[in-house]
């Protein structure tokens, strides 16, 4: 220890500097590594839960857009005349009768293409007297539509436009199909079908599918869905009314996944049929996979965000199951995917409503929660994945984003290694650092010297910083205290400054202001023309009868305010209060060729703002409104306490049109003839204005 206190301190910072450095080394680089992956999983965890966020909301925004769009169709005169049109050629068609040989060529129609074509999609041999129609209209529409026309595929038949049978039907049919046929294909429906609200009779579809006039109250897709959607909304029988089916496997549909939003039809206020729209679900793929570009979304190589409905099956594509089928099914069957459920995935070439998924990610949004959590997902592997319940239409479905934690947490096995090979190079450098820190000891006198001379520049932002805990350290305490107490002060001194530059702009024009602060000493000046607004608040002097007069105070000055906001939206000025007179003026400060218009539509929100102003406050106020335009003179009355004020006949006119206290809007001439191709003006008429004698005057229409 004496040896140590003879040291220098030269000698003192390398003993101390190689001491400490070796034994800290090891924890600054545990620190570094344990700093450095928390920083990236919380920028996981951010990335994932904003794209999680951002995806549902551009998928509820898009389901809102769906709604809005099913309820105005519903309302709209084209879709009402179309289901009238149809019902009554659906009438015509019951009545006729079907040809035997109509009858074999609809059954020869489902057994030798609708039937197979919906075997490849389902479980065991569909039966054809499950799905063969037996109502008289069905087979009747569905030979016209589909059976009569073999050489036009299934999924195609939205193309046939007319039968030719030259009924009421088929009349209504070539009306009106093109129009619903576009809709569907403009907004990315997948089909379209309107309904008899009494008898459930699907009387129109676009894609002529198999359930064309079989009945959703007791025809083969009754028990569907899209039966008990169209249920529903019977039930409810109101205006506006909107629902939403979830997602089911549709028979007519080949068996694919389909939902279905509807909205009740009104012929005024009678329930005439209902508007079923098939949802467009790739519309939804589109929302979640970014148009299939992961990648770019930032999900990296691995990435994605899907939803799960509350039966765990999937709602939305499968990133995997897109990118790489053979390998999506060798994890699915290494996670414990049973046969049945990849077969089932693979007939259907899609993850939704063919994959379960009952991760923790799921099962914690499906219970309402939301959070992150570190799990393996439906395929097996690790990932890190946020998630959050999603309401859509009074269902609760799942929200799920997430990422390999290979991926996600490769860049800190990097950093380790880079802290590894760091820690050895500090101590190579650590006896370098030490020479150096010595011979720089007189650094702080150099700091402190730079910082006066910075200081007596004129430079009052100046901090110097002293690492050390000496006299040193505590001169640069006292000298940074000073330099911040200079730049607090001089803070204060320029928001003083703006703070008296404000309120003389509250009080005069910005170039009147402007000159003022430059030494300018003209106190008036002329302005050729200018639009002058003269207001009167009529019954605002009988108030302190009733009120006391501070209330009374009060509730005028919440009036101007009122009337100054309305100002600034039109941009026109305020140039005092005067009692209960307010006078403005458009085309002083700024010229603005439409300086009158402004001002008569300003006039015109006046008498509005004192309506609402008397049922808010319980008041009986009017405003009367005198408008002229032309020359005026401005200027600054007063010296140390001013006012900015217009002169001249201008004035004058507006002043006596104002406080004449008739119409609740008068103009001059001069204001009608500049306006009158944009405003109806009743008149003239004459009234006696102080100074001017009688002046013809014009009443501003409501």
């Amino acid at each position: 220890m004496f040896l140590i206190r003879r040291l220098s301190i030269q000698s003192k910072l390398v003993l101390m500097l190689l001491a400490v450095s070796i034994g800290s080394i090891v924890v600054i680089g545990y620190i570094g590594y344990a700093s450095g992956r928390a920083a990236l999983a919380r920028s996981v965890y951010e990335q994932l839960t904003g794209l999680r966020q951002t995806k549902a909301t551009n998928l509820l925004d898009r389901l809102r857009f769906i709604r809005e769009q099913a309820i105005s169709l519903a309302e709209s005169h084209a879709v009402i005349n179309a289901i009238r049109a149809f019902k009554e050629g659906y009438a015509e068609v019951s009545q006729r009768k079907i040809p035997p040989e109509w009858d074999a060529k609809l059954t020869d129609y489902y057994r030798n293409t609708f039937l197979p074509s919906l075997a490849k999609n389902v479980d065991g041999q569909p039966v054809l007297e499950t799905y063969l129609p037996k109502s008289l209209p069905a087979r009747y529409l569905q030979y016209q539509y589909s059976a009569k026309f073999p050489q036009i595929p299934y999924e195609d038949k939205a193309r046939i436009v007319e039968s030719g049978d030259g009924g009421k039907y088929d009349s209504a049919h070539k009306k009106y199909h093109p129009f619903f046929s576009k809709i569907a294909s403009a907004f990315g429906y997948q089909d379209l079908m309107l309904v008899d609200s009494v008898t459930g009779d699907i009387v129109y579809i676009v894609d002529k599918s198999t359930e064309l006039g079989t009945s959703l109250l007791k025809g083969p897709y009754a028990d569907t869905g899209v039966g008990e959607l169209f249920r529903s909304i019977r039930r409810g029988m109101d205006k506006g009314a909107y629902k939403f089916s979830d997602f089911e496997r549709y028979r007519p549909n080949l068996n694919k996944p389909a939902a279905f939003s509807a909205s009740p039809i009104f012929d005024g206020d009678e329930l005439i049929g209902v508007l079923i729209l098939q949802f467009p679900i790739d519309e939804i793929n589109r929302a979640m996979t970014g148009d299939e570009n992961w990648e770019k979304e930032g999900l990296g190589k691995t990435g994605e965000v899907f939803l799960v409905g509350s039966d765990h099956l999937m709602r939305s594509q499968s990133r995997r199951l897109w990118e790489d089928r053979e390998g999506f099914y060798r994890e699915l069957r290494a996670a414990g995917g049973t046969n049945q459920q990849i077969a089932t995935i693979k007939r259907a070439g899609t993850a939704i409503l063919a994959l379960e998924v009952r991760t923790p990610a799921v099962m914690r949004a499906l219970s309402g929660k939301e959070g992150i959590v570190f799990e393996n997902d439906y395929r097996g592997t690790p990932v890190i994945a946020t998630y959050a319940p999603l309401e859509v239409e009074g269902l609760r479905w799942a929200i799920v984003a997430k990422r390999d934690v290979a991926e996600a947490f490769a860049p800190v096995y990097e950093f380790g290694r880079n802290v590894l090979a760091s820690s050895v190079g500090i101590v190579l450098l650590v006896t370098l650092l030490a020479m150096v820190l010595a011979h720089s000891f007189t650094r702080p006198i150099q700091e402190l010297a730079e910082g006066a001379r910075q200081v007596g520049a004129g430079q009052v932002d100046v901090a110097v910083r002293v690492d050390s805990g000496d006299e040193f350290r505590e001169l640069a305490d006292v000298f940074n205290s000073m330099t911040r107490n200079l730049r607090e002060k001089g803070e204060q001194v320029e928001q003083k400054i703006r703070e008296n530059e404000e309120l003389l702009l509250n009080i005069l024009p910005g170039p009147v202001a402007a000159r003022m602060k430059e030494g300018d000493g003209r106190r008036t000046e002329s302005f050729s023309d200018v639009t002058v607004l003269f207001a009167d608040i009529i019954g605002l002097a009988e108030l302190p009868e009733t009120i006391p007069a501070n209330r009374a105070l009060d509730l005028l000055s919440d009036l101007v305010v009122a009337f100054d906001e309305a100002a600034e939206r039109y941009g026109v000025e305020k140039v005092k209060t005067v009692g209960a007179s307010y006078m403005a003026v458009c085309g002083l400060s700024e010229q603005r060729p439409d300086h009158t218009h402004r001002v008569v539509e300003f006039a015109r929100e006046l008498p509005q703002i004192v309506t609402r102003f008397n049922q808010e406050r319980g008041t009986s106020l009017r405003v009367a409104v005198g408008i002229n335009a032309g020359p005026v003179v401005g200027g600054i009355v007063g010296r140390s306490k001013f006012i900015y004020d217009l002169w001249g006949e201008t004035v004058n006119v507006a002043r006596g049109l104002g406080s004449d206290g008739g119409a609740s809007i008068r103009v001059t001439k001069e204001v009608r003839d500049r306006l009158s191709d944009l405003h109806e003006f009743e008149g003239p008429a004459e009234i006696e204005v102080k100074g001017k004698g009688r002046v013809s005057v014009w009443a501003v229409k409501d």
